[in-house]
C-alpha cells in the first residue's frame, strides 16, 4: 500500500468516526462508554450499530477486582424517532468477571435502565404521551 494510500484512508476513517461521533451528539447520548460503529437505511428504519465499554469496577459481591471478560449479545434497544424513521440501537454490552469470587456483571449506561431493553427516553416519550 503507498504512502498516499495510507493517507487517503486514515482520512476516510478519521470522517466517518467524526460522522458517527455528530450522531451521538445529535441524539442526545452523552454516555461517553457509548462508541457507535455503523449506521445503517434499512429501509423501514435506521439502525446504528456500536458497544458500551469502560474500565472493570470493584465488585459488587466480594469488591475484588473484576476484569474484562467479553461482549454480550447485541442488545436491541429502540430509540426516539428521527427525520420520521424509527431508529434501532443495537449495543454490545461488556461484561466483566471477578478475580476474586468469579461473579459476572454487566457494562450500566443511563441510556437504559438495569435489565430494561427500551431506552429511558422512549419511555419518558412514551409517558408523556399517556
Amino acid at each position: 500500500m503507498t504512502y498516499n494510500e495510507k493517507c487517503s484512508n486514515y482520512h476516510f476513517r478519521k470522517t466517518h468516526t467524526e460522522q458517527l461521533n455528530l450522531i451521538t451528539n445529535f441524539l442526545r447520548i452523552k454516555d461517553k462508554n457509548i462508541t457507535i460503529t455503523d449506521e445503517y437505511d434499512m429501509g423501514t428504519h435506521l439502525e446504528l450499530h456500536g458497544y458500551l465499554d469502560y474500565m472493570a469496577p470493584k465488585c459488587p459481591e466480594c469488591k475484588g477486582q473484576m476484569a474484562k471478560y467479553d461482549y454480550q449479545k447485541a442488545s436491541k434497544i429502540p430509540y426516539l424517532e428521527t427525520a420520521g424513521y424509527p431508529l434501532l440501537i443495537r449495543l454490545k454490552k461488556r461484561r466483566f468477571k471477578c478475580k476474586e469470587c468469579g461473579k459476572m456483571a454487566v457494562a450500566e449506561t443511563p441510556l437504559v435502565k438495569k435489565n430494561h431493553q427500551i431506552s429511558v427516553a422512549v419511555s419518558q416519550k412514551i409517558a408523556q404521551l399517556l
